[in-house]
């Protein structure tokens, strides 16, 4: 079973974080990407410092942390990202973490509020007791609104691993997300998510209903697993899913939230379902879409429109605190998209 730090890097150019010469170097790294992408001087500043920031939280409170710098396009315009991730106990205190307040118990999570606010856009995974990935992007121009996402899970109590996963895939057209929960908990429910997300990064192309079919197909062997997946246009912001067993689906605007379809049963188990229930919405400036297990309560909701002003990852950690059960793996995502 391979750790969310090998996955986190896959295919990625990382230099490990070891010393206050890997900051130094990560650094360069982004001055040297940033120019060659044509972003003015200033802003290749601004994330040379989000990339200190980074790596000098991981030497400070992580494991085996790594920094990647990459190219990256929107819209045309181009830019530059920071990718960090590690094998570290996760941001205990994610509301704090981004407030800039000083958290008590000294965890990961100190100099985020200044990489949220020098960035152009901030994506969180945040998976307690594994480890936490941050993808930071700056661009030469700012976006006109700010597509970012936040995630945050944790085990079962006394479990080391989560059945409960998840992944989300930017493209220039699209973003591509899907939740899914591994029956029961421990290892055997973590061998069945990871194969699912496995079976979603093979073909992120596939409609969401095409992509029950193929997940059906893949899993077969394993536990067994609930899935929801959806595809948000990002332009027009129009929003399909596909859903199979226990896992929710929410748009969420000030004051109301429509929840998406789910067909009872499981992926993976012969005759546990017939047809994956289908959704079509919109999620426009303002919004929020919100997946979650079953490890939160059904009454999961985002109404208050301070809340949902909030970066994705503070939205998931008070939904967490508020709704979790504490007798199951729970896992939260959280989208903001334009």
């Amino acid at each position: 079973m391979e750790t969310l730090l090998s996955r986190w890097l896959e295919g990625l150019d990382a230099a490990l974080t070891l010393d206050e010469g890997s900051v130094s170097e990560a650094r360069e790294r982004v001055r040297a990407v940033g120019r060659a992408q044509g972003l003015p001087e200033p802003e290749v500043e601004r994330m040379a410092i989000v990339a200190s920031e980074l790596a000098r939280n991981q030497l400070a409170h992580a494991h085996g942390g790594a920094v990647a710098v990459l190219p990256v396009m929107r819209r045309g315009v181009p830019g530059v990202e920071v990718i960090a991730a590690d094998k570290g106990p996760g941001i205990a205190d994610p509301t704090t973490a981004l407030s800039g307040q000083v958290s008590t118990t000294g965890s990961l999570g100190a100099g985020l509020s200044s990489v949220v606010r020098q960035a152009d856009e901030v994506d969180f995974d945040v998976r307690w007791g594994e480890g936490t990935c941050v993808r930071a992007r700056k661009y030469a121009t700012p976006p006109p609104y700010r597509s970012e996402v936040g995630l945050l899970g944790r085990p079962y109590p006394g479990e080391r691993l989560s059945g409960d996963h998840a992944l989300w895939i930017w493209s220039e057209e699209a973003l591509v997300a899907g939740v899914v929960d591994g029956l029961g908990h421990g290892p055997e429910a973590r061998e069945a998510a990871d194969r699912a997300m496995e079976l979603m990064r093979e073909r992120p192309h596939l409609a969401p209903e095409q992509m029950m079919a193929h997940c059906d197909a893949g899993l077969r062997g394993t536990r067994g697993a609930a899935l929801s997946v959806v595809r948000l246009e990002r332009r027009s912001g129009a929003l399909s899913q596909a859903c199979v067993g226990n896992v929710a689906t929410l748009v969420c605007r000030p004051g109301q939230v429509d929840a998406m379809s789910c067909s009872p049963g499981a992926l993976g188990i012969p005759r546990q379902w017939t047809r994956a229930a289908r959704g079509e919405s919109w999620l426009r400036p303002g919004e929020l879409l919100v997946m979650h297990t079953d490890g939160l309560s059904t009454r999961t909701t985002v109404e208050d429109a301070v809340l949902l002003r909030r970066h994705p990852l503070v939205v998931a950690h008070h939904l967490m605190g508020r709704f979790s059960k504490n007798h199951d793996d729970a896992l939260v995502l959280v989208v903001r998209a334009g």
